[in-house]
């Protein structure tokens, strides 16, 4: 591999990194979901359902039709991954809960200020633990709050406290996830009981797991800066600065440069730089691939912003807007909504990249009508 490196080459290493570099399989095998996954590193999990979760999307863009009962019995069921702050909650597959030791014992107990909550209240922590351990999995409803305290968080996201005592334990490692319920509630059960003792138990020094990490997001990646590689696990750049340096010393990473990047890259020795990308997918909003918006805009030239949070009168494009994927460029983006009461695929708005063409508008038409079929919508 060349010191420096084309802006298509870039992009080339990058969906193939992501696994758009081969054919769907038809119908996707829990095999390859599982080997998505762990090609991925990790998946975060978003509870948008305007299509579907993102976390259902995604393995859907690489692989194509799959069986969601399977994949969430995969997640939850096979001891093969586990929830994770990773890239914000994730699936991550189980070895890598030891590397994430330094996430555990260093982040700041959510939401904001809850920490003092917490020792105000250390019995009632206590008794949570306690509660789980007695009962088994248990989702933040199923535990009353502390006697004396509102119910809510006044603001937050957490909502309530049973809930904010829950998180932090399963932030601390104390707690892991045991499945989702239908209302995607969480439901909570002693990491050791679903982490098995070589994963849970190792110590696993705090820069050794950052240097872990970022080695599978440099994997993940193909090439990427330094911010590229520390936002997949969502780690402050200062601290992933001196674990690259250390990574490109001992050889496991590759210091090059990129056509039109400011920044250094690093780039996986292992990474093969295939001659064309002939994948038609389109990507969640919530997709590895674009998490980055920065990254997005110079490797593929494309522009993007998830409005969902912006007032309608100042979107650009519209409430979830998902880009298309053609070959190794971005073409056009979607603003889709699954309307399931009528059973319909709703495509509320389309934007072509440059000058559209008979073959994208064809391929998108095509895209679409997979994406309807696996979620058994009409396209409309």
């Amino acid at each position: 591999m060349p010191a420096s490196l084309s802006l298509t080459e870039a992009r080339r290493l990058a969906l193939t990194a992501q696994g758009f570099d081969r054919a769907r399989p038809g119908r996707a095998t829990v095999r390859h979901l599982r080997d998505t996954i762990r090609r991925l590193g990790l998946l975060q999990i978003d509870c948008v359902n305007v299509v579907c979760p993102a976390h259902h999307m995604v393995p859907f863009s690489r692989l194509g039709p799959y069986d969601r009962p399977a994949f969430h019995q995969l997640l939850y069921g096979s001891g093969q991954f586990a929830e994770h702050w990773a890239h914000e909650i994730s699936i991550v597959p189980v070895e890598t809960w030891p590397l994430l030791r330094y996430r555990r014992e260093t982040d700041r107990v959510r939401p904001w200020g809850f920490a003092k909550v917490l020792e105000e209240r250390a019995e009632y922590a206590a008794w949570v633990l306690d509660e789980v351990r007695r009962r088994g999995p248990l989702a933040a409803d199923d535990l009353p709050p502390p006697d004396g305290v509102a119910t809510r968080i006044p603001g937050s996201w957490i909502g309530t406290v049973a809930r904010g005592v829950l998180e932090a334990h399963f932030l601390r490692g104390d707690l892991a996830a045991a499945g989702r319920r239908s209302d995607f509630s969480r439901l909570y059960d002693l990491a050791e009981r679903l982490i098995p003792d070589q994963h849970r138990c190792p110590h696993v020094d705090h820069d050794e797991g950052r240097r872990a990490v970022l080695l599978q997001a440099a994997r993940a990646h193909g090439v990427g800066t330094a911010k590229d590689l520390a936002d997949y696990f969502r780690m402050p750049v200062t601290s992933a600065k001196p674990r690259l340096r250390e990574l490109v010393q001992s050889g496991q990473l590759r210091e090059v440069r990129v056509e039109g990047w400011r920044e250094p890259a690093y780039l996986d020795p292992r990474a093969e730089l295939p001659r064309k990308i002939e994948a038609a997918a389109l990507l969640s909003p919530f997709d590895p691939l674009i998490w980055c918006r920065p990254r997005v805009a110079r490797l593929f030239e494309f522009e993007y912003r998830v409005e969902i949070f912006v007032p309608p009168a100042k979107r650009r494009y519209g409430f979830y807007v998902l880009p298309f994927l053609v070959a190794d460029k971005l073409v056009a983006r979607v603003d889709l909504k699954a309307d399931r009461a009528k059973g319909r695929l709703r495509v509320l708005g389309k934007w072509f990249e440059g000058r559209k063409t008979a073959a994208v508008s064809d391929a998108l038409a095509a895209e679409l009508r997979v994406l309807g079929d696996w979620l058994e919508l009409k396209v409309s």
